[in-house]
């Protein structure tokens, strides 16, 4: 198969002369595809190999398979997707597994092509400069080894490519964090519900902080962009947007014209030589089941696989052990929920299923004892906590039926708001991925073992954030029950960090700054695992800076 100026799609290498390429992608999610891309528009040749299928057209299957499903979760538009089906933890429950003091981690990805970005919620607000320098400036955590400063640049461009909405003057300086260019385009509508805190919050002093009502920086379209329509208000966000209003890594990976995508291809090991650098790749096709070995000679590998999957498969292929940090200190914005009822119907479930949020407590010294947090106000009812469908059916179980039930559930459902609040997590060694002893996936690969808490740290600020945000529904109006309110339980935010931490040396990190691998010199890693620290904000954003960065840094070794 000749390689020309499109991006093609092919099954497990058939036909294809794998010599041909300058460098080879592992992953084509977010991070994956904008690699790629950039490959591409340096003029290099790239193979990208993805676990998963590809999407192709079926967006609007997707949809449909979302609308029939009974359980309606993450997975669900994406489940049975034919023979080969490469499982993940969105549809088999059982995927991760578990030492025998870890709690359950709660947060799940996607392997197919475009990755975790199908349902991811599209909210990306950049990491502010403190988040970069937590151990300096309040003595815990780690400091990463770059700053904010460096990779500005870099969110100007990951907010180009993936198309953000947003407000510049509002977040421009806003907790340090400055801006050189603006956003792409002007910020998303905010919902109606929304307007009851811009109008009895703002400004507002709690717990001696500001409180600023904002627009959050979101992945998705205000107006026409990139060829993609404006959002129209679906409010599917999670887990399909049925439209491609929101961006998916998909829109990245067409663009990448100098690349072929090998799905259904399954990377079982890495195979380094005697100076260290990666020598070999070995693949199974996920259809067939037959192997593959690809000679790396002199190339670039980028394995972009995520935060569970890139740490799985360098301990099974028992690379970058001198730090010991490799699965190490995996991390979470772990998540919690204050509900309420507006004094009037609030209709919720018209637009995204936020629009706004409070940041005034990403910054300050309560990080030297406990976590900084996002809220996000919601505009999916009480979202987890209680869905329509759980509504309708407790109010038929009251014995309400006909009219009597219409109204109930009416009544109730339309005055529905929520705070979340999203708590970083400090890295932790004792928190970590490696390999199952016993269960073992269907390619015979032993499955990721996870062990994992939830840490004192955000204990404590799950406490402080539930009376933070029940005083300010209180301030809009809202009734709060407190009795609802349980500190012990956390939601996954779909945020998964750290496993591969950069730094200044193989003795502390797995990657550099740039994400080459300290011990393997040809291997680089991008994605969230590189997180010395979860930060204050959604990863996807800075994720997809650090990988232009890299990708800066790759152009003159090319």
């Amino acid at each position: 198969m000749a390689i020309g100026n499109m991006n093609l799609k092919t099954r497990m290498l058939e036909g294809i002369d794998v010599n041909n390429f300058k460098c080879i992608v592992i992953g084509a999610g977010i991070c994956g595809s904008i690699a790629a891309r950039r490959l591409s528009e340096m003029g290099h040749d790239v193979l990208v190999l993805q676990a998963g299928p590809d999407t192709g057209d079926k967006r609007i299957d997707f949809a449909g398979n979302y609308a029939r499903a009974l359980a309606k979760h993450p997975g669900s538009p994406y489940s049975n997707l034919g023979p080969g089906d490469v499982i993940g933890p969105d549809n088999n429950k059982a995927y991760y597994t578990y030492t025998h003091d870890s709690t359950k981690f709660l947060s799940s990805f996607l392997r197919i092509g475009g990755g975790s970005t199908w349902h991811f919620m599209g909210n990306v607000p950049r990491f502010i400069p403190e988040d970069f320098k937590l151990l300096e400036k309040y003595q815990v955590g780690a400091n990463w080894p770059i700053d904010y400063d460096d990779i500005e640049t870099e969110y100007c461009e990951a907010e180009r490519e993936m198309g953000v909405s947003g407000d510049h003057e509002q977040w421009n300086d806003y907790l340090e964090a400055w801006r050189s260019s603006p956003y792409p385009m002007h910020k998303i509508w905010q919902c109606y519900g929304d307007t009851i805190f811009l109008e009895r919050v703002n400004n507002l002093v709690v717990k001696g902080k500001q409180i600023k009502v904002m627009s959050t920086p979101q992945a998705r379209n205000s107006t026409i962009y990139d060829g993609r329509p404006a959002c129209a208000g679906n409010s599917s966000c999670v887990p399909i947007c049925p439209i491609q209003a929101k961006y998916d890594a998909t829109v990245t990976m067409r663009n990448a014209t100098k690349a072929v995508v090998s799905y259904d291809t399954v990377v079982k090991k890495l195979i380094p030589g005697p100076g260290g650098n990666i020598e070999q790749i070995h693949c199974i096709d996920a259809r067939s089941r037959t192997e593959r070995t690809i000679m790396v000679n002199d190339r670039f590998v980028i394995l972009a696989a995520h935060a569970i999957e890139t740490p799985r498969l360098l301990i099974y292929s028992g690379l970058a052990k001198k730090s010991g940090q490799v699965g190490k200190n995996l991390m979470d914005h772990l998540q919690g929920y204050c509900t309420a009822l507006a004094e009037k119907p609030v209709y919720p479930f018209r637009g995204p299923i936020t629009t706004s949020g409070i940041d005034a407590f990403r910054q300050g010294d309560h990080r030297k004892e406990f976590s900084a947090f996002r809220m996000s106000i919601g505009n999916d009812g009480w979202g987890r906590t209680e869905s329509p469908h759980k509504t309708l059916w407790a109010t038929l179980q009251s014995g309400q039926f006909g009219k009597s039930l219409v109204n109930t559930v009416r009544e109730r459902v339309t005055r529905m708001i929520r705070i979340s609040f999203s708590t970083e997590m400090l890295p932790d060694r004792a928190n970590y991925v490696d390999l199952s002893n016993s269960e073992f996936d269907q390619f015979g690969i032993p499955r990721p073992r996870l062990r994992f808490s939830f840490p004192d740290y955000n204990k404590l600020a799950f406490n402080f954030a539930y009376k933070c945000s029940s005083e300010i529904m209180r301030a809009a109006g809202c009734q709060v029950d407190d009795s609802k309110w349980d500190p012990t339980k956390y939601s996954g935010a779909g945020h998964i960090i750290g496993t591969t931490r950069m730094g200044e040396s193989h003795t502390n990190s797995v990657v550099n700054s740039y994400g080459m691998v300290h011990e393997h010199a040809n291997l680089y890693i991008a994605g969230p695992s590189i997180f010395p620290t979860s930060g204050t904000a959604n990863p996807t954003l800075t994720a997809a800076a650090l990988t232009f960065r890299m990708m800066k840094h790759l152009s003159p070794l090319l």
